[in-house]
């Protein structure tokens, strides 16, 4: 009977620990893929288990973007950089004859995601980056980062990181893991806040690079960031940068995307110890973003997504796995609703110059403000920042076919009309008018059923 009654206090005990490790991923549901997690630290942590890993090798790798915060409807990162083009452009004359920041002003993201690393985005991050030494160009990111807000959610952006991730990153450093990011984004861009956000110390942030040129300026020594030698640390770079900037294999890596696929391999494919991999599946519309084959911008996510259950990757189904999204509930306040608006619209007349009968323009608007439809002769997407009455559209993806040209026409007055656009009224006849600062209809449309 005592060996019984020790042998249950025992099992008690075991539960009762089982629990508390539990109880340190509050905001994660329980399910399995709780249980992976927990299962998965508890046997390479626990002295005696079979799994056991000397905290010396404990590395685990997270992508940032899409993965630690938010990546939509563009990385923060290309917010930033897109700021610092319209903030520069006006006095520098050579910026604005960049073919790439031409495509950037003009709207067209679809051009800048071309190429397999999104070269065209690459380009406006080393353009705006280069020719600043490294501590102007951390005070220019503090700025933005103070002012700057997300169109969707009105909150700065490092406010915007993922509770569940935040409550992972500090259960791994509660069993003695080195967390390290490793990421597509700008390692410069990333350090400047990557401690205050997540505890994680600039040496341990791995991401895409430029040379950097010594020079003595006044008598005091700065280092200048330059468009020479750029490495992107994305898809087959990440277990290079890994090797380069880490030094040892992690065995728990984390990611969201086919970006991540090949540092989600190099963790998990013949680790001499156990291995964790684990994708965020974005599937919650209502409280951030769903989309894998069709991102908003990056993030897309289809072949590392099949081949996960080969693999043993453990995949997170963010509406279903996460009871809370944001490190800062604040943040989850969604644009506003206002009656009517959400559906699909036909265009009647762009600036009072009418439409073509045969070239249907239409306007589709989601309750999360992500919007799309036709020009006429092409498909588009976008945001729309939504508050009471006010609206404003950010830059649009279109695709990039071409069509007789008085349908041409058509789109490009379609297309350019949305960026002036600041407020929205919907009148008796159920037509919806989109006007400009000064009150004048740009817009105008009719409601398409479904």
């Amino acid at each position: 009977m005592l060996v019984v009654l020790s042998l249950t206090i025992i099992g008690m005990m075991a539960m009762t620990l089982s629990s508390v490790a539990a109880d340190r991923l509050p905001s994660w549901n329980g399910g399995a893929t709780k249980r992976a997690i927990v299962d998965f630290i508890n046997n390479v942590t626990e002295e005696g288990s079979p799994g056991f890993v000397p905290p010396s090798e404990r590395i685990a790798v997270f992508d940032n973007d899409g993965t630690l915060w938010s990546e939509a409807p563009l990385p923060f990162q290309a917010a930033f950089a897109f700021d610092e083009v319209k903030r520069r452009v006006p006095t520098e004359p050579a910026l604005a004859a960049d073919p790439m920041v031409k495509a950037m002003l003009a709207g067209d993201i679809g051009k800048l995601l071309e190429g397999k690393h999104h070269d065209g985005l690459m380009k406006i991050l080393a353009l705006t980056h280069a020719g600043m030494t490294t501590e102007e160009f951390d005070r220019r990111v503090n700025q933005w980062a103070e002012s700057a807000s997300h169109p969707r959610f009105k909150r700065p952006y490092l406010e915007l990181t993922y509770q569940p991730m935040q409550e992972l990153l500090d259960y791994l450093r509660a069993h003695q893991f080195e967390c390290f990011i490793v990421s597509g984004g700008g390692a410069d861009f990333m350090r400047v806040w990557s401690e205050r956000v997540y505890e994680i110390p600039p040496q341990n942030v791995v991401g895409s690079t430029a040379r950097v040129r010594y020079e003595m300026r006044d008598g005091k020594p700065v280092l200048v960031k330059t468009l020479d030698q750029l490495f992107v640390d994305d898809k087959e770079g990440k277990p290079v940068g890994i090797h380069q900037f880490i030094g040892r294999r992690p065995i728990a890596c984390f990611g969201n995307s086919d970006g991540d696929q090949a540092m989600l391999e190099y963790t998990t494919i013949g680790n001499p110890h156990p291995s964790f991999g684990l994708i965020v599946h974005h599937t919650d519309a209502e409280r951030e973003y769903a989309y894998d084959e069709k991102p908003p911008a990056s993030g897309k996510l289809t072949t590392a997504l099949d081949v996960a259950p080969r693999r043993g990757w453990t995949v997170v189904d963010m509406k279903k796995d996460w009871n809370e999204i944001w490190s800062n509930p604040d943040a989850a306040s969604n644009a506003d609703d206002p009656r009517g608006l959400f559906g699909k619209w036909l265009a009647e007349d762009i600036a009072g110059k009418g439409v073509l009968d045969r070239a249907q323009s239409t306007l589709e608007i989601e309750p999360d403000g992500a919007v799309g439809g036709s020009t006429s002769v092409n498909r588009y997407r976008g945001q729309a920042t939504i508050d009471g009455n006010a609206i404003s559209f950010g830059p649009l993806i279109t695709t990039r076919r071409a069509g007789p040209p008085a349908m041409m026409e058509q789109e490009s007055r379609f297309t350019e009309a949305f960026s002036r656009v600041t407020s929205f009224r919907i009148d008796e006849s159920d037509l919806l008018y989109l006007t400009d600062g000064d009150g004048n209809d740009v817009l105008r449309l009719s409601r398409l059923e479904d």
